[in-house]
């Protein structure tokens, strides 16, 4: 039996099963997340695919590991680093701390009745199959194609989402936080937030994840367009800003392929990875989930 949720076999099962089923579709952010914990981030790739399932599909095992991956990302949303990473980002504080505060509280009703809470919220559109809705996949892979500007497609879209396909067959997907025109092509940036930036400094797991991540965008972006520039930016809780790295596009995209590709390969694979032996399980949103409930639920 699994000592810890994350381990559980129903999560293993839903995220198998959703990658046999889509694309399937690997993001640059769980790339960056490998960094921390390997098994948490091929996770994260579960939920983002398992929008092309159905419920018909799914057996006890599978929405058992449903209810859990979202009840997950529900918890996530009240982590203080994310609330302020959110509002840092430029996003409405307002909806950022709803969301941390009606977050926690869906994740709750979900793991009370076993898959009886999440059926009723689907059906009320609470909650989704998957993070990712397939149509509206399709429908933003065609206007990637066929965008001829691609700061005027990142400026327009609600879902400004740019992909490659990797040469295992999946795809690599993300949204950069900012894609502007420079002096002789493009520049693409990627901004985080750190409330320890003396480990940044040092090339600790925190950049290594920043870097894997902007370098995923610059392997996608440089297949299509002319990229100048590929900027990763550091700022701490107070919004200062503490890090600017500048790289050669080619460069990091030949960094990504040595490194970043064996690590998506491994997201989209159909069998989970192990823990990382220095994983930072106690601050893991998981470790909000009583494994009884994935016991209970399966009966």
């Amino acid at each position: 039996m699994a000592k810890r949720v994350c381990e559980h076999r129903a999560l293993a099962a839903v995220g198998s099963l959703a990658r046999k089923k889509a694309p399937p579709v690997v993001p640059a952010s769980s790339i960056g997340s490998w960094y921390w914990c390997r098994l948490k981030a091929w996770h994260s790739v579960s939920l983002f695919n398992t929008g092309w399932l159905s419920l018909e599909e799914l057996g006890e095992d599978e929405l058992a590991g449903l209810v859990v991956l979202w009840a997950a990302e529900l918890w996530k949303k009240g982590r203080e680093r994310i609330i302020t990473g959110r509002i840092i980002h430029g996003e409405n504080a307002s909806d950022a701390i709803s969301e941390a505060l009606t977050g926690p509280q869906i994740a709750e009703v979900l793991l009370r009745e076993d898959g009886k809470a999440f059926k009723k919220l689907l059906e009320n559109g609470v909650v989704s199959m998957g993070l990712i809705d397939p149509r509206e996949y399709e429908e933003q892979v065609r206007k990637y194609n066929e965008a001829t500007d691609i700061v005027e497609y990142f400026r327009r879209e609600e879902w400004p989402m740019i992909g490659r396909r990797a040469p295992r067959g999946y795809m690599v997907i993300g949204v950069p936080d900012s894609i502007e025109y420079s002096r002789g092509g493009l520049r693409v940036a990627e901004l985080k937030t750190s409330s320890k930036p003396w480990l940044v400094r040092r090339h600790s797991r925190s950049y290594l994840a920043a870097k894997a991540q902007l370098a995923a965008y610059t392997w996608i972006l440089v297949e299509k367009w002319p990229l100048e520039e590929a900027v990763l930016v550091f700022k701490d809780v107070a919004g200062r800003t503490f890090l600017v790295e500048r790289f050669v596009p080619e460069d990091l995209a030949e960094w990504f392929e040595r490194n970043g590709l064996t690590v998506a390969d491994e997201l989209a694979s159909l069998e989970p990875p192990r823990p990382s032996d220095r994983a930072p399980c106690r601050s893991c949103e998981y470790g909000n989930i009583d494994p009884v409930f994935l016991r209970t639920s399966q009966g």
